[in-house]
């Protein structure tokens, strides 16, 4: 008897199931040869039961050969897709192999989807046909089931590549895929937390090698809902991560374009730095949008002002009347693009910004812009005082976004639901314009409503 069998026994991999596994022989230990795990893993599956192993390449080949190319996942998978009997799917990048029944269900056509990890390839197939996934001294870092996840969301960081391939007709073949895996994961290991909690975890040990045993449709649906909830959860939550601020950035990119809207930035001065500024925005996913407020085609009013005819320069001049005006607005003056509304200059006014001006008047039909500043200022409610006592508490008058009383959460809202295609504008105050600007940022991001976080 194989002296892996009895470990491999208590696992709980089920007869007859699809097993992917996933493998480090060396964290087995000294003298374990990878045939006899392959063994002990076939003995586990039994006749009925077939076994897959990812088999991806260095991708530094001429073409992919499944016959010919080696794997770079490991010696076990590498003696695995050697062996007799054993198949291998023709994609480019991430070929898999299997040996048993299943096998060529699994495998076929893998060349021809959209991604090499999403729909209909066998990483899918196989966690919708009841499949296990077993790892055997290696973390969920090396889960390609994750990349499934992120692929039948169609997240914006997966990449557009292209990969050479020997076809079935002995023709070489080009294949352009979506929904490519690539680049670092920080976050990874916080889905096990879920998994586990949710009973789709199963720990074990092979000789020195700790191992997980997952329910693979389980699992795949649970971190689904994961990246539904939050697409960047699989990502470093700092901001030091190169492949994740990229990451992050697009998928803010993503949201902002569902939203219907930009962000701008106003600043004191401009930094000394602009690319490496706009470098920055367009990391946290805006278009480089950076000016300082005197600069912008804005025409201010004072209360009871006129507006005057804007400038005959051919630029979209936009006309900010004072809060007590705005309200009464029921059509854009000609010659002007939109209106402007700064809710925090409201609330300073002594008016409710979305009560008193955006719930009951027309312009909320007509704004463009909105300036997104929140502070302290002599606002009073349906039943209660200004709070008055917050000038002690807060002597600067300075809140994060939406901390105030300029009720953004609420202006954000409503006008996400209308028909606002305009710009947020950040006015940054003085100090380190980039360190002010991405605090700025990652508070605006805190207002949006949570459907555009999906």
């Amino acid at each position: 008897m194989n002296e892996l069998e009895e470990p491999i026994d208590a696992l709980g991999i089920r007869p007859g199931t699809a097993l992917f596994v996933h493998s480090s022989l060396k964290a087995v230990g000294h003298g374990v040869r990878a045939e006899a795990l392959i063994e002990g893993l076939r003995a586990a599956v039994g006749a009925e039961g077939t076994l897959l192993f990812p088999t991806f390449t260095d991708r530094q080949e001429g073409y992919f050969d499944p016959a010919q190319t080696p794997s770079t996942m490991g010696v076990v998978a590498e003696v695995f897709r050697q062996m007799p009997n054993t198949l291998r799917s023709r994609h480019p990048r991430h070929p898999v192999a299997a040996q048993g029944p299943a096998a060529q269900a699994l495998l076929k056509g893998h060349e021809e989807t959209v991604g090499p990890c999403g729909a209909d390839t066998p990483f899918e197939r196989h966690a919708r046909s009841g499949g296990q996934v077993l790892l055997i001294g290696v973390d969920l870092d090396t889960l390609t089931l994750l990349h499934t996840a992120e692929a039948l969301l169609d997240l914006p960081y997966l990449n557009q590549i292209e990969g050479r391939y020997l076809g079935t007709d002995g023709l070489i073949r080009t294949s352009t895929m979506r929904q490519a895996p690539g680049g670092h994961r920080g976050g990874v290991r916080g889905f096990e937390k879920v998994l586990k909690n949710r009973g789709l975890i199963r720990y074990g040990r092979i000789g020195r090698a700790r191992t997980m045993l997952l329910d693979a449709g389980p699992a795949l649906d649970a971190m689904v809902e994961i990246l539904t909830a939050d697409p960047a959860a699989a990502l470093c939550r700092g901001e030091c991560c190169p492949d994740c601020v990229d990451f992050k950035g697009k998928i803010r990119a993503q949201q902002l374009a569902s939203l219907g809207a930009e962000i701008s930035v106003f600043l004191p001065q401009m930094p000394d730095d602009p690319e490496m500024f706009a470098e920055m925005l367009a990391r946290f996913g805006c278009p480089a949008r950076f000016t300082t407020i005197d600069a912008q085609p804005i025409v201010r009013l004072a209360e009871g002002e006129t507006p005057p005819a804007p400038p005959a320069d051919g630029q979209d001049w936009i006309l900010q009347p004072a809060p007590g005006d705005l309200v009464c607005i029921e059509t854009v003056p000609e010659g002007y693009a939109g209106l402007a509304y700064a809710p925090l200059e409201a609330a300073r006014a002594g008016l409710q910004p979305f009560y008193g001006v955006l719930y009951k008047g027309r312009c909320r039909d007509l704004i463009t812009d909105i300036f997104a500043a929140d502070g302290i200022a002599g606002l009073g409610g349906f039943s209660a005082s200004s709070l008055g006592y917050l000038d002690n508490l807060l002597p600067d008058g300075n809140v994060a976004l939406g901390e105030g009383q300029a009720q953004l959460r609420e202006i954000v809202s409503a006008l996400r639901m209308r028909s606002f295609a305009g710009r947020y504008h950040l006015v940054v105050p003085d100090g380190n314009p980039y360190a002010e600007t991405l605090r700025l940022l990652r508070e605006f991001w805190n207002l949006l409503p949570p459907s555009t976080h999906n």
